[in-house]
């Protein structure tokens, strides 16, 4: 657990609140034990590879509900997971850690350890039993490690009809990383494989939302800046022209362009609706750009499915797209096709700094189609089956490409099993 302050603060509230009268306590224990395998040697979304394995989707939690009065209340919520720094350790995290106060029934405020809203499943991503799909589309839920931060929010509520709207306002920060893969050595220096850039995200934002019933309309907007951490500055890429005839771009640290803060928007629209015959329809999608740094990052992604409960049964269908804007795409082409003659490259240098910067800023272009179901085994405990099928387009930094290899093009399925449980 690695947030003291937080833990200080609920901590003086429960002494305060404490001797004036009893405290309520509520406690819930969540988990998923998800089995991935795909058809292809190489390694998808960090832990998918033809050798199988549980780090995928694999994650286990518990949460601490305190309520001291009918106004002041805290939430615990730790998780053990893999590592967002390792692709083979597992960690041990407080996802949650805030007081509450709710000084009217139309307003709330909280103060501490936060998940950032706007998805769909922004509050309940780590608990698979309140969804129906095996994972949560990577095309939307997977490209950052950072959903939580530390600071305050205040939600407005209004009643509309028989439903009601809700507005967050938020402002935070935290620390997480952002991860990269080569496929060669980093700039001819450090070895091929995966690096964790470490990084602090100050993020504020709005998110607009309307309930009623099982129905839910999202649209949230956040403005953010991301700074390296303990110092360090982001890299731009610098367009060198030695020589008449003779262009690449340079990504060594220290040029003319590069900046200390990387700052970034993003956009979210979310529904689920049922629409009829108890069928229900859900889609979200986003956009994101970065206002400093160019890359793969500058993209839009979303899904839309399709599911119906049948008793028990739940099966569903789903399509997803992600794909950098066009100068992204443009930016990866030029990097992952050098043309700078032997005679301008003597030493092979240039050529492994622009496969080093393909791998460092990116391009997601891929399309996924997926069909699985999941199964009640009761109320609060699900098993899921999930086949899926995943294109490949120019590129897609979801992939770990091998040395010497390209994934553009490509097709790759993967199977997915799991076990989900709260209670």
């Amino acid at each position: 657990m690695r947030h003291p302050r937080v833990l200080l603060l609920i901590t003086a509230v429960l002494a305060v609140s404490g001797p004036a009268r009893a405290v309520d306590y509520a406690t819930a224990v969540f988990g998923t034990v998800g089995y991935a395998r795909s058809d292809h040697p190489f390694v998808y979304q960090r832990n998918i590879d033809d050798n199988g394995g549980f780090n995928r989707d694999s994650v286990f939690g518990a949460q601490l509900d305190i309520r001291f009065t009918p106004e002041w209340g805290a939430t615990l919520q730790g998780r053990f997971a893999p590592a967002v720094a390792s692709d083979v350790q597992w960690d041990t995290t407080l996802a949650w850690a805030f007081i509450s106060w709710r000084p009217s029934n139309d307003w709330q405020f909280r103060v501490g350890k936060l998940r950032i809203p706007g998805y769909l499943n922004a509050e309940n991503m780590d608990v698979g039993a309140t969804f129906d799909y095996a994972r949560l589309p990577a095309e939307v839920y997977y490209l950052t490690s950072i959903v939580d931060f530390t600071g305050g929010s205040a939600t407005k509520t209004w009643t509309a009809g028989s439903g009601d709207i809700s507005l967050d306002a938020y402002w935070g920060r935290n620390n997480g990383y952002w991860r990269q893969y080569f496929r060669t050595s980093y700039l001819g220096v450090e070895p091929a494989g995966a690096y964790y850039l470490p990084l602090t995200l100050t993020i504020r934002g709005l998110a607009l939302a309307y309930r009623n019933d099982d129905d839910v309309y999202k649209l949230a907007y956040y403005m953010a800046s991301d700074t390296l951490r303990p110092t360090g500055d982001w890299v731009v890429p610098t367009l060198e022209t030695p020589a008449p005839g003779v262009s690449y771009y340079s990504v060594i640290p220290g040029g003319p362009h590069d900046t200390r803060d990387s700052r970034l928007r993003a956009l979210m629209l979310g529904a689920d609706v049922g629409i009829g015959n108890g069928y229900r329809l859900a889609g979200e999608l986003v956009q994101r750009r970065t206002l400093d740094v160019p890359g793969g990052f500058n993209s839009t992604g979303g899904y839309l499915a399709l599911r119906k409960q049948v008793g028990r049964w739940t099966p569903y269908v789903y399509h997803a797209r992600l794909r950098s804007n066009g100068t992204a795409l443009d930016l990866y082409r030029a990097f992952n096709n050098p043309s700078v003659p032997a005679s301008a490259d003597p030493t092979g240098f240039i050529t492994a700094m622009q496969k080093s910067g393909a791998d460092a800023f990116g391009a997601y272009d891929q399309y996924t189609w997926s069909i699985g179901s999941a199964y009640a085994l009761t109320p609060t405990s699900k098993i899921k089956a999930e086949w899926s099928q995943t294109r490949v387009g120019v590129a897609s930094s979801l992939v770990d490409t091998p040395a010497n290899e390209d994934v553009s093009k490509q097709r790759f399925n993967v199977l997915s099993l799991s076990y989900s449980f709260v209670f």
